[in-house]
């Protein structure tokens, strides 16, 4: 449900209002006012997903009070519920979600809300999505699938990332995995955890290398504790000679 609040100095324009709202049934009105100084001062005004605010409010201007409340701490949106469509431009600057005209249809108003309600739950699922991320950080684990079944791997079991297909694998010594993740996402969580890119298909966990082995005149390949091996791109040679600090090595080694 949507938490709102309606500020119009027309009772009747707040009774229209109300009711169509009421019948769009994603709604709960949580006040409403002729001002919005009552809107500030009411305990619930953290709870306000969106104010419905009229431009032309007696001495008050709404397009100057919503630069108000969007300088607020909470932030909530804004939808313009006004007789005069000549403010339209000015409600979009300042940041309004949408503009409907008095006197109000009811299909407008149902289609304002199904937006409205659409961004919520976009926004909730996007916080939870990086929560999980954030809980899963912590952990230092990561999910992956195989068959119909999800499974969380240490971090740090993880040899090495690879890309198929369009498609993430993680691959440890107990097997290989798909993740939800592109490499590109992978590189950037594990870029503290010893991984490196080394290849466009590539990031490898550096603490399972034990042999750089040599195989052209511009590339050479990373041996794994299983004997797996992983080749470096001429693109990220360097940053792999600085990694291993192979400059007194300059000689046996591929050129750049």
């Amino acid at each position: 449900m949507l938490n709102v609040f309606i500020v119009d100095d027309e009772p009747l324009a707040r009774a229209e209002l109300r009711y169509l709202l009421d019948q769009t049934k994603l709604v709960e009105i949580r006040g409403e006012a002729d001002n919005v100084e009552e809107l500030l001062k009411d305990p619930q005004f953290a709870q306000i997903d969106c104010v419905f605010l009229d431009i032309e409010l007696g001495v008050e201007n709404g397009l100057h009070l919503a630069k108000r409340l969007v300088q607020t701490v909470h932030k909530p949106e804004i939808i313009f519920a006004t007789a005069y469509d000549e403010y339209a431009l000015q409600a979009f600057e300042v940041n309004a979600f949408d503009y409907i005209l008095k006197p109000f249809e009811a299909e407008r108003v149902q289609h304002a809300v199904e937006r409205l309600m659409a961004k919520k739950n976009a926004t909730q699922a996007k916080t939870m999505e990086e929560l999980k991320h954030l809980q899963m950080d912590k952990l230092d684990k990561l999910t992956v699938y195989v068959n119909d079944r999800i499974l969380l791997i240490k971090i740090q079991e993880i040899l090495y990332c690879t890309s198929e297909d369009s498609k993430t694998i993680i691959v440890t010594d107990k097997g290989s995995y798909f993740a939800s993740e592109s490499l590109a996402t992978l590189e950037k969580k594990f870029a503290l955890k010893g991984f490196v890119r080394v290849h466009r298909a590539f990031i490898v966990n550096l603490e399972h290398i034990v042999e750089l082995e040599p195989w052209s005149s511009s590339k050479y390949n990373l041996i794994l504790h299983n004997r797996h091996s992983i080749p470096v791109s001429r693109l990220y040679m360097k940053d792999v000679r600085k990694i291993f600090d192979l400059s007194s090595f300059s000689r046996r080694l591929p050129p750049l």
